[in-house]
């Protein structure tokens, strides 16, 4: 980004609210120039603004950053998942209940999405799903049913460290929203380029394992 207009978005990001004078003073810009850099940042969806009318003269524009600007400054949500998970993982019997409550709740959150579509088509819709969450998903109908093939891992600094919360509930998640069979083919925490996931009806469902060999759902499938 042209460094003038980070410096304007740094500025309100600290003052919270600013107007195009105390920008120009900020700067030492003349208010026209500044002007010209509110409005490209407007266009991008950075900044927004609202008319701030005084007792007297004409009413001023205070601009403040959009959600979108906000997204553009470090964060560190990952520390603080990694510090809850860390707490709750020396509380027994907490991990897995845990992980199954959260893909619960994200299955439920976009359950409209797949409300009455065929299979075809909720394999789609998880796709993008995925893909608004950052995941850069994608879906292929193979003739034993779909390959979801996720390039990145939106949630990789928490995820490395709590594959039993994070990967459980994705996996979790997917099987839930879609009530069909899914099982991880590669897995990115394990050294794959990718998360892949193959997708088919229940009732291609493999047989439970039996008590004495527990299946981890963090750990890749083994090749057909």
């Amino acid at each position: 980004m042209q460094r003038t207009r980070h410096s304007i978005l740094e500025f309100i990001k600290q003052r919270g609210r600013a107007t195009l004078e105390d920008l120009a003073q900020e700067t030492g810009l003349a208010p026209m120039t500044v002007r010209g850099h509110l409005s490209v940042l407007e266009r991008d969806g950075l900044i927004s603004y609202e008319e701030e009318r005084g007792r007297v003269g004409r009413p001023r524009f205070v601009y403040a950053l959009t959600d979108r600007g906000n997204d553009l400054f470090p964060k560190a949500y990952h520390l603080l998942c990694n510090r809850i998970l860390d707490a709750l993982r020396d509380t027994d019997g907490v991990i897995t209940p845990l992980a199954t409550q959260i893909a619960e709740h994200w299955a439920e959150e976009h359950r409209h999405r797949v409300r009455g579509r065929c299979l075809d088509e909720q394999v789609e819709a998880l796709a993008e799903i995925r893909t608004d969450e950052g995941a850069m998903a994608s879906a292929e109908k193979t003739p034993e049913g779909y390959v979801l093939c996720q390039k990145h891992c939106p949630a990789s600094c928490v995820a490395s460290r709590h594959p039993d919360v994070i990967c459980a509930a994705e996996i979790g998640f997917m099987r839930l929203l879609l009530n069909a069979s899914v099982e991880r083919v590669t897995w990115i925490q394990s050294g794959d380029a990718t998360c892949s996931y193959r997708i088919r009806p229940l009732k291609h469902l493999e047989p439970a394992p039996t008590p004495n060999a527990p299946e981890s759902v963090c750990r890749p499938a083994p090749a057909d």
